[in-house]
């Protein structure tokens, strides 16, 4: 057998970028830890004990953090304000806001086994225009709970922005 051309050298590397990329934009385990420990950092700021879970794109978890004194509740309230954003590609407020009576999604919050939640602490996570994954916070007050989940994406941004800058 003859060696590969640089022609299908050329079409085999153009076939593994596109199946890189089938999913969007990566988003590592280490980025996920980046991401909880500015959330922590905020948490432990304002003392309150948090539950922090970070999602892929698809809503599946990559990492759960349980701050010491957290709420057991918190638990499954922040994987699935994770899941939430990660699949509806939207803050879980937003999409609360569009549950109300009488609005385009009324009863949403009974669909995927009661998975999605509607109110405040769960966003997207953007690399450009792409969702890459999500943050759900829970421990707080929902404002508390949505300060310290923008403050962390907030943060990640603009740790994002200084690498995309010292490349």
């Amino acid at each position: 057998m003859s060696a590969p051309t640089a022609e299908m050298r050329s079409i085999t590397e153009a076939i593994h970028a596109v199946l890189a990329n089938l999913n969007g934009p990566a988003f590592a385990l280490d980025d996920a830890c980046r991401l909880a420990r500015a959330a922590e950092h905020k948490a432990a700021e304002i003392g309150v004990p948090m539950v922090i879970s970070i999602a892929d794109a698809t809503g599946g978890m990559l990492l759960l953090h349980r701050m010491d004194g957290a709420l057991p509740a918190s638990f499954d309230i922040a994987i699935n304000k994770a899941y939430t954003a990660a699949i509806f590609r939207m803050a879980t407020h937003d999409l609360g806001a569009l549950a109300q009576p009488g609005r385009s999604l009324y009863g949403v919050q009974t669909t995927n086994q009661g998975r999605v939640v509607i109110f405040g602490g769960g966003y997207p996570v953007l690399r450009r225009t792409t969702v890459i994954g999500a943050i759900g916070v829970s421990g707080g007050t929902v404002e508390q709970d949505m300060q310290i989940a923008t403050f962390a994406l907030q943060t990640f941004e603009a740790e994002a922005k200084l690498c995309a800058e010292g490349e």
